[in-house]
């Protein structure tokens, strides 16, 4: 880890408090030490933003991994296949095809943020999608017999929209202990001049369908997110509970970075690890690289957990990056 980083992690675990609840009756289990990364690496220059990366599987090992990311022209999920972690060549594009329900998308930019599952009855692509009944961003589901695809929408409207919220984006899914799918996401308030939350609810077995009440995790109320909280990602605390990664602040601006919120359960509600960013541009340590963000997490062929992210590769111009953006993977040393 550079060492800014482990400085950066060892003040906001001295930060972790016991916090009494507002009745005053019961206290809130102090915070655990918080999760470490190990250094990060640049291993795709690919222009892949918001990267989930699916580890596949033949009999009962993992294989290779393929890695789906935002929109990218000429693709809509672009795609890049490793086999070690080290070396990666780009794929096809994920979704070719928009389902029935979605609006036109002629330059592919409205496609963001996928997250992929494996199945008993094959593999499920989750990806934000222009809705053309609402024109909200809404959370669609399709399915392919292969990891890689091409994948082809199921069901005849999005899989999940908040409307009242501005549209629901971001997916990620989780499998609690007991092998429970919960569906993470965001509701798109900021593009609508609402709050914007982290959200929660259970999923189906076979992933097509959520199942059970929602539940809110997390709001923006920090200075450093700008209003806005996006991507979330979820593992298991080591002394119970879940860690809940996010990113904030405006995605192609230089304050975007990665926060941390500690959750009791993956029903939240979830509390800031701190009023801070957890890994910013000056905890990557870096050079030419900038403002990590849209963390997920996989484990490899060892059953070692990695988080993968991305990061701006290009300096900006009057505050904005424009291009591009690379996969870094850092392994979690502990959680």
């Amino acid at each position: 880890m550079p060492a800014v980083a482990g400085v950066v992690v060892a003040l906001l675990a001295a930060a972790a408090l016991v916090v009494v609840n507002r009745h005053g009756s019961e206290a809130v289990p102090a915070m655990p030490a918080l999760p470490v990364l190990g250094p990060a690496r640049d291993v795709y220059d690919g222009d892949l933003g918001d990267p989930f990366v699916l580890p596949v599987t033949a009999g009962g090992k993992v294989v290779r991994f393929v890695a789906f990311g935002t929109g990218d022209w000429p693709a809509r999920v672009p795609t890049a296949v490793s086999s070690d972690l080290a070396t990666w060549h780009a794929g096809g594009d994920a979704l070719p095809d928009l389902p029935a329900w979605a609006a036109p998308d002629p330059r592919n930019s409205l496609s963001w943020a996928p997250a992929a599952l494996e199945t008993a009855a094959g593999y499920v692509l989750y990806v934000s999608l222009p809705d053309a009944a609402s024109g909200q961003q809404c959370i669609g589901a399709a399915t392919s017999s292969v990891p890689e695809g091409p994948y082809r929408g199921a069901g005849d409207g999005p899989l999940l929209c908040q409307h009242d919220l501005g549209g629901s984006i971001d997916p990620a899914v989780v499998r609690d202990g007991a092998g429970r799918l919960h569906m993470l996401w965001k509701n798109d308030g900021n593009s609508v001049g609402a709050p914007s939350g982290l959200w929660e609810q259970g999923l189906r077995a076979d992933g097509l369908a959520m199942v059970g009440p929602a539940h809110r995790l997390l709001t923006t109320t920090q200075p450093w997110q700008g209003g806005i909280i996006e991507e979330p990602a979820a593992i298991p605390a080591g002394g119970g509970g879940w860690w809940l990664f996010y990113s904030a602040n405006a995605f192609d601006r230089p304050e975007y970075a990665t926060g941390l919120a500690f959750c009791p359960s993956l029903a939240g509600p979830c509390r800031e690890a701190s009023d801070r960013p957890y890994y910013d541009t000056a905890a990557l340590g870096q050079v030419n690289q900038f403002a990590p963000g849209g963390m997920e997490t996989f484990r490899d062929a060892g059953g070692d957990l990695w988080a993968v992210f991305d990061t701006w590769n290009r300096p900006t111009r009057n505050g904005r990056f424009y291009c591009c953006r690379s996969v870094q993977m850092a392994r979690v040393l502990s959680a």
